[in-house]
């Protein structure tokens, strides 16, 4: 009789994500994987805009995907601007993986709420944008 062969199958890979609400990848078989972003997951009613949810480290959504499916969103994706920013990216372990959020924590993706009192001198007193003169 025949041993049973064992497959070694990669170990599932984190993957951190600081776009503010993920982003689905669809697979060349017609699976998705969705990443969490950096509000997290399963917001609650009470929770506040703009503050991270629950699944979220340092401003960045953690997911944990199959080794397979993230190589193959590395090669279809890895040149994209969310990718080579470093706002999604993979770590071997949690240690390694907080330590590179904690980097890239107050790095801004271009995505965050608007900020109205960011820059008053450049509004009209009615709240809009002043003209260029």
């Amino acid at each position: 009789m025949p041993e049973a062969q064992e497959t070694k199958a990669a170990k599932p890979v984190k993957v951190y994500c600081k776009l503010p609400h993920g982003i689905r990848y669809t697979l060349p078989d017609g699976r998705e994987v969705r990443l969490v972003g950096m509000y997290g997951d399963e917001r609650s009613d009470l929770q506040v805009t703009d503050m991270p949810g629950r699944h979220a480290v340092m401003g960045h959504g953690v997911t944990t995907v199959e080794a397979d499916d993230w190589e193959q969103i590395v090669k279809d994706h890895g040149k994209s601007a969310a990718h080579v920013n470093g706002f999604i990216f993979a770590a071997k372990d949690d240690k390694s993986g907080d330590a590179q959020a904690r980097e890239t924590e107050g790095e801004k993706t271009g995505f965050e709420g608007y900020d109205p009192n960011a820059h008053p001198e450049d509004k009209s007193s009615d709240g809009t944008m002043k003209k260029a003169a």
